[in-house]
Order: C-alpha cells, then structure tokens, then sequence
C-alpha cells in the first residue's frame, strides 16, 4: 500500500476519533451545565430518608432572603457526614439557603464570635436574626427558620417588686447575662409589676417570677393563677425558704413544696459544693430532647410530685438529681454543718429539681379532686377529656433562681438549659412537629427451599464452577506451551 494511502487513512480514522471524542466531551460539559443549572434528586429509600415534608417545604418557599448555616463540627466528627446530607437537602428545595462546615478547633475564633460551647451547633442567620440549634435534624432546622421568618417577637415578662433578680444588674447576682441571651434569641424582654396591672399583658408570651425575697401580695397571686387558667406560660423559681406566697398555687397544678434543701456528693466531685446538687438527668420532653450536660443549682430546693394531681393536669421531672443525692429537711443541722441523711424524714435521689405541669383542663386547679398515684409516679394525669379545655397552659417550677444569674449563667449547661425552657414556653404554639419517617429494617424470611438454594448457590455450585474453570484454563495454557 502506498504510503500517501496509509497516511491518508490514518489522518481520516484519527481525526474521525478526535472529533468523536470533542463531540463527547462537548456534549458531557452540556449535560454537567444543565445539571447544575436545574438538579433533580431521586429518593429512593423506603422512609423517604432523604425528602422535606410538606410543612418545611412550605417554609423554605417563603424564605426569598438568603439564610446562612454555620455547622460547628469537628473536622473527624463522623456527625458531620449525616449534617451535610440533611443541609444539601435543604440547599437543593432553596438555593437561598447555604452553609458551611466550620471547625472550632481550627477556627476558635469564629466559635468565640458565635458563643459556641457544643460540638455540633448551628448558627443560622438571616432577615437581621440569628438562631442557633445543637441538632442537625430537619425538625430543628425548620424550627430555626420558621423564628427567622417571623416578624412577630415573642415578649417574656419578668415579675419585679419582691426582690427578685434585677435584669439590669451586672454583678453576680443580676440577670443582664439571661437577658442579652434572651434577646440575642429574638425574644423582647420587660418587667413586670402586677401592683399596677388587673391582669397580665396581653402581649405577654411567658411569665418569670425569679428568686422573689418577699412574699407577694394576694391579689398579684390572683392575677398569675387567672394567667395560668387562660392559657399562659408561667416559670417559677423559688429558693429554699422562700416560697413567694406562691406555694398554694404551685400545689393547687399537683406539685408540692418543703422546707429543704438538696445535698448531693456529687458534686464535689464535679467541682462544687455539698449545696450545689448537679443534674445528671432529664425527664423525655421536648424541652430536653438532646439535651445531655450537666446543670448545677446552688442552694436548690426539691419539687415535688403531688401523690393527688388535680384533673386535667400532667405533671413531670424535666430535671433530677443523681441517686447519690437527697433533700435535707433538719435546717437546724444545715446550718451547723451538719446534715446527715435520714431515712424516716429525707427524701432520697433522684431528687427533683425542675418540675413542668402541662395543664390541659384550665379549671381544673380549682376543683382540686384528682386520682391517687403512686408516692414515686413522675406523671400525674386526670381522666375526664370531655372536660377539658382545648387550649393548653404550662407551668414551670425550678427550685433555684441562682443557677442563670450572672455567675453561673454560663457554667455548662445552666444557660442553655434556661433557654430552652423559655424558648417552649414562649413559642410552644409555634413550633412544628415533624414526624420521624427513619424506618427499622425489615427481616427476610426464607422458606425452606429458598434456604436450600442459597446454600447450594453460595456454598457448592459457584465455588465448583470456579474451580472447574480454572482447571480448564490451566490445561489450555499448558497445552500451548
């Protein structure tokens, strides 16, 4: 063959190749452009793992800002891989969402900004508004975003003239400290005085009554009990001895109040004092869900639950101590130092601390007749529905108001732990539940002859074939030898 010829050939098959291969990649470079531009993801997991619900959905259509996620995970944490499939599927509904993965030991900096205490916490920000979250779920993220998108600000209202704790003081004793979180968690913070008022505001999404020194004045009960009976948010924290005269209010939603004080050894051990019990557990709710530090209350007193609940009120421990711990009745041996448990008088651990009454009937407190329930039950409910109100109240009883003052505000989980209880409180009605839709495995149930089959597919038949061939293969190869 002439090599004019064989060189004509060669540039006509090379050149076809180059062409056919630049028509390839032009061709895969426009499909990667239109995928960018327009994405669509298949889910094809049975609980539908990877799909937003219809309530979410809904919510990230009306976001027209852009809203940034800031993920503080450790750059290891095997957490992160499981956020970012849930942040990528909220990129991909609305691309006004983004975020980023930011690891705080790399970047301290940026945690010190953001007041980052947890491995774990996002900060989403967006309309002028920060949120921040300790769980990457499509339940808390939703939640997040809905707080931004509102224009509303729920209002907390903390009740002054008893010689509770001031929000604008400074020193250890104040509350600036809870007030700047409250406000930097777009709540609207005010004061309180009922001497002046013939009911509580309207405006009014919680109540505080914190550490009051003086007992208040019985009209003022009246008002916060007719709060409770209209669907109001009420958080109590009363220090050992000092009741606020509210103590008949507290036992009239089935909790009980005594002259105590709570010891726990524990806490020792952790850095603190006899009196500084530390809580190592929390009651199932929403106010606790995920939530696993420790709390630590300086001079706390036990709250109880009533052996008789009023109906159409559910009472549970949010908060308790260790078993190790115990409430202390004798003050005269507190004082000296003294203090030893006793079993006929003490109440041993788990002592409760934090107590929540969700109160579905409103007049049921004032009835008072409810069911007997075990002395150690940590749910009291009532058993008449037809009665009961459609709308719902809560109470809150803390047996200690020091435990969020400036001091201990940020001693581990004292500060969140506060924040998220005012945080349900103040926007409970609010929030959206979004059912989990993980499903467990399924099992495979094989007959006896499928049984049979697997056992002579995987275990006799495919091994023999492999080893015949390979028989075969060897014989072919030495033949040709």
């Amino acid at each position: 063959m002439p090599a004019t010829n064989r060189y004509r050939r060669l540039w006509s098959y090379g050149s076809n190749t180059i062409v056919s291969s630049l028509a390839f990649v032009a061709i895969l470079v426009f499909v990667v452009l239109i995928v960018e531009k327009h994405p669509m993801r298949v889910d094809l997991t049975e609980s539908g793992k990877y799909t937003l619900s219809p309530q979410t959905r809904k919510i990230l259509d009306s976001i027209k800002e852009p809203v940034t996620i800031k993920a503080f995970f450790r750059t290891t944490e095997q957490e992160r891989t499981g956020a970012g499939d849930v942040l990528d599927t909220f990129r991909y509904y609305n691309d006004k969402v983004t975020y980023e993965f930011i690891d705080p030991d790399l970047r301290p900096e940026l945690a010190r900004q953001y007041e980052i205490r947890d491995y774990g916490t996002l900060v989403l920000e967006g309309f002028n508004k920060k949120q921040s979250i300790q769980k990457a779920d499509e339940e808390s993220i939703t939640n997040a975003l809905f707080k931004l998108t509102q224009k509303q600000v729920k209002k907390i209202y903390f009740l002054l003239g008893h010689g509770e704790h001031s929000l604008e003081d400074s020193g250890k004793n104040g509350y600036s400290a809870l007030q700047s979180a409250l406000e930097k968690q777009n709540h609207e913070v005010g004061e309180l005085n009922l001497m002046r008022l013939e009911r509580v505001p309207e405006d009014a999404s919680a109540v505080v009554v914190a550490g009051p020194q003086k007992p208040l004045m019985e009209s003022e009960v009246a008002i916060l009990k007719q709060y409770l009976q209209n669907g109001g948010k009420l958080l109590l924290m009363l220090d050992p001895y000092q009741d606020g005269g509210l103590k008949d209010l507290v036992q009239s939603y089935g909790m009980e109040l005594y002259e105590d004080k709570v010891i726990d050894k524990l806490s020792r051990v952790l850095g603190g004092g006899f009196l500084m019990p530390v809580v190592t557990q929390y009651g199932a709710h929403k106010i606790t869900d995920g939530f696993n530090v420790f709390t630590f209350y300086p001079e706390a007193r036990s709250v109880r639950i009533a052996k008789q609940a009023p109906q159409g009120v559910h009472v549970m421990t949010l908060a308790s101590t260790s078993e190790g711990a115990w409430a202390e009745m004798d003050r005269e041996m507190l004082e000296k130092g003294q203090a030893t448990f006793d079993v006929k008088v003490d109440i041993a651990g788990p002592v409760p601390i934090v107590v929540l009454a969700e109160i579905d009937k409103l007049d049921g407190a004032k009835k008072g007749a409810g069911q007997e329930s075990p002395p150690h039950e940590e749910e009291s409910k009532g058993e008449n529905p037809d009665e009961a109100s459609s709308g719902k109240a809560y109470l809150v009883m803390c047996g200690n108001s020091a435990f969020v003052d400036n001091a201990n505000f940020g001693v581990y989980g004292n500060g969140d732990f506060f924040l998220n209880i005012a945080n349900f409180l103040a926007e409970e009605e609010s929030l959206i539940t979004i059912e989990r839709r993980d499903k467990k495995g399924q099992p495979l149930v094989l007959t006896r002859g499928q049984e049979r089959l697997i056992f002579w597919m995987s275990l006799v038949l495919v091994p023999c074939a492999l080893l015949i061939v390979g028989t075969l293969v060897y014989r072919v190869r030495r033949s040709q030898r």
